[in-house]
C-alpha cells in the first residue's frame, strides 16, 4: 500500500501543501478551522512526516558524518562511540564510514557524506592528496580532525600527546637498562607516526644511545604488517632487546611473532605499544601500553561539530590536545646479559 504524501493531505483538507507544512511545523499561526481540517486529513491518511525532508527545510539533517582509518581497530571503536554519545545527546545522529588507508575510498567516503547532506565531518585522514578536504571546507562544512590532520587543510582537530607520550615510553624502557631498541613504525606519510618516531628518537639521543638504521621498521598498520616487521627485527644477528610498536595491532602481531619464534617476553625482548587494548591486560605477558583517551577525543569532537553549527559566524577554535596514560604491565624488563 502506498503511503500518504503531503499532496493527499491537502487535496483532502482542500488546501495547499504549503498551508500543511505551516500546521505540521507549528510555527505559523493559523486558524483553528484550518488546524483541525489538516490534523483530520493527517489522521485518515495516517500520513507521516519525512524527517529528512523536513530537515532539509530547515536547512539541517541532524547527521553527522565520522571517517576513521580503520573500524576494525579498537582505538577507532572508542572515537565512534565517544563521538556518537554525545552527537545522540545534541540531538544528533552519526554516519560512520572507513577508509582503511586507501585514499580513493577515502575520496568515495567524503563523497557519500556530501551527497547525503550531513551537517558537519569527523575524520582521521590518511590520503596525501587533501583537494578534497579543502574542498569541503571551502563550501562551508564545519569538519574536524581526529587524531591526526594534513598540514594543509583549515579546521580544528583534537589530539593526543604522541611525541612526548612516546618518548616518555621509550624513557622507561632505557630505564630498565635496555641499550639496543628497536621501533616497528607506521606509515612516514602519516603525522602521528613520524611524532611517535621522532619521541622514540628524542628519548634515545637524550640516553646517547645509537639506532642502528636496520632496528627502525615501516610495518603495515594490521596485525600481519606487525609479525612481518617484528620478525626482520628478530632475525637479525644481533636483535634488539626492546621492540616500541606504533600502534596496538602492530603490537599484537610483533607479540604473535615472538611467538611463532619461541622468543620470549620479556626474558629475551621487551614489549612496548603505543594505543592500550581491553585484552591487553589479559593476555600472556600483559602489554606494557600507552593509553590514548580515544572516547573523550571522540566525545571533544562532535562537541567542537556541534559548536560550529551552532555558532557558524564565531572563530574557529584551537586544537585540543589531551594527554595520554601510560600503562605498565609485565611485557617489559630489565634487558638479559649479553656476552
Amino acid at each position: 500500500m502506498r503511503q500518504a504524501s503531503i499532496r493527499d493531505v491537502a487535496k483532502l483538507a482542500g488546501v495547499s501543501t504549503a498551508t500543511v507544512a505551516r500546521v505540521l511545523r507549528g510555527t505559523t499561526p493559523v486558524s483553528d478551522a484550518l488546524r483541525e481540517r489538516v490534523e483530520d486529513a493527517v489522521a485518515k491518511l495516517g500520513y507521516v512526516p519525512n524527517a529528512v525532508a523536513r530537515s532539509l527545510s530547515r536547512g539541517r539533517t541532524q547527521l553527522l558524518g565520522l571517517l576513521v582509518a580503520d573500524i576494525s581497530n579498537p582505538f577507532f571503536g572508542e572515537v565512534a562511540r565517544g563521538l556518537e554519545d554525545a552527537a545522540v545527546a545534541g540531538g544528533y545522529q552519526v554516519l560512520v564510514g572507513s577508509s582503511d588507508l586507501n585514499p580513493e575510498r577515502e575520496r568515495a567516503v567524503l563523497a557519500a557524506f556530501e551527497s547525503r547532506t550531513v551537517d558537519g565531518v569527523a575524520l582521521t585522514s590518511s590520503t596525501a592528496d587533501s583537494s578534497t578536504l579543502r574542498k569541503l571546507t571551502a563550501s562551508g562544512m564545519p569538519m574536524v580532525f581526529i587524531d591526526r590532520r594534513p598540514a594543509d587543510v583549515a579546521g580544528p582537530a583534537v589530539l593526543c600527546d604522541n611525541e612526548a607520550a612516546a618518548r616518555r615510553a621509550v624513557q622507561y624502557l632505557i630505564g630498565l637498562g635496555h641499550t639496543d631498541l628497536a621501533m616497528i613504525s607506521g606509515p612516514r606519510t602519516m603525522a602521528t607516526a613520524a611524532q611517535r618516531l621522532a619521541g622514540f628518537r628524542a628519548a634515545c639521543a637524550e640516553a646517547g644511545l645509537s639506532i642502528r638504521p636496520e632496528c627502525v621498521r615501516e610495518g603495515y598498520l594490521g596485525i600481519e604488517g606487525g609479525s612481518k616487521a617484528m620478525r626482520r627485527v628478530l632475525e637479525l644477528d644481533t636483535p634488539p632487546t626492546a621492540v616500541f610498536s606504533f600502534n596496538n595491532l602492530l603490537g599484537v602481531g610483533a607479540l604473535s611473532a615472538t611467538r611463532e619464534m619461541g622468543v620470549e617476553v620479556p626474558g629475551e625482548v621487551s614489549l612496548l605499544t603505543f594505543d592500550d587494548m581491553t585484552l591487553f591486560p589479559f593476555v600472556d605477558p600483559p602489554v606494557t601500553a600507552i593509553a590514548q583517551p580515544a572516547y573523550q577525543m571522540g566525545t571533544e569532537a562532535a562537541r567542537l561539530l556541534l559548536d560550529a553549527l551552532a555558532n557558524p559566524a564565531a572563530e574557529q577554535p584551537k586544537d585540543i590536545v589531551l594527554p595520554s596514560d601510560f600503562r605498565i604491565r609485565s611485557s617489559c624488563a630489565a634487558p638479559p646479559p649479553r656476552p
